[in-house]
């Protein structure tokens, strides 16, 4: 078999695992939300704002780290990057990550604050809540959904593609962060909140190719918990100054 039909051959593999990377992520989430319906949280969240969904959060870690445990030991696949690691292209990706997503905040906040177009949250802010919701951005949402929609996928596509090809590589970041804006979709309802899924496949790029660049998960976990935070907290005292 030459070049050209090994990589034909891999790229309708990759479509195949991008069918099978949504089914395992969609399942992963389902299971979590599933599971996370059993418990009773009432009395350490009474408005069932950061329990739930942080249970949810660590179910799909755990089903996703149990996936990459399984494919390593049978496949001894590379490139999940889990283990932290200095690298100085990822504290540069993230620190400019962290500063533009803040200015960007930042211009939203003050833009919103003279045109009354910014949507607050509902609930009061207590310190249970505030504390509580922060403490779920920073460090369960970056670290969970890092590991099921970033590590997973693109290494296990370019188990199959070409890991020094900029093009392959390319297609992995975009796969991935496309499964990641899907994500963002109703697929009971088929509600599709438009700004919500090409913000998250937005930000997929920048966490793709800052995993790639830096070879460790780390990076995009800190940068997407980070991107929580600064969106929850920057409402938070926007509602605090103006409401």
């Amino acid at each position: 078999m030459g070049a050209g039909s090994r990589r034909n051959t891999g790229y309708v593999i990759a479509a195949v695992l991008i069918v099978a990377l949504f089914a395992v992520q969609f399942l992963s989430s389902r299971l979590g939300f599933l599971i996370s319906k059993q418990l009773d949280y009432s009395s350490l969240d009474p408005d069932d704002l950061f329990m739930r969904v942080s249970v949810h959060h660590i179910i799909q870690m755990l089903c996703a780290l149990a996936l990459i445990f399984i494919i390593w030991k049978l496949k001894k696949t590379e490139g999940f990057y889990l283990r932290p690691r200095l690298d100085h292209k990822g504290i540069k990706y993230t620190v400019i990550f962290c500063v533009a997503l803040t200015l960007y905040y930042l211009a939203i906040y003050i833009i919103g604050s003279f045109t009354d177009s910014i949507n607050t949250y509902d609930y009061e802010l207590k310190a249970t809540n505030v504390v509580g919701t922060l403490a779920f951005q920073l460090l369960l949402s970056g670290p969970s959904e890092e590991i099921l929609f970033r590590s997973l996928p693109i290494a296990v596509m370019l188990s199959t593609l070409d890991p020094d090809s900029k093009r392959d590589r390319a297609i992995a970041v975009i796969s991935a962060a496309t499964l990641f804006g899907i994500a963002h979709i109703n697929l009971f309802t088929l509600q599709v909140p438009w700004f919500q899924v090409c913000y998250a496949f937005v930000l997929g790029i920048f966490y793709g190719y800052t995993f790639i660049r830096s070879r460790s998960v780390i990076y995009p976990m800190i940068m997407h918990s980070m991107s929580n935070v600064i969106s929850v907290g920057g409402c938070y005292l926007y509602m605090v100054l103006f409401n």
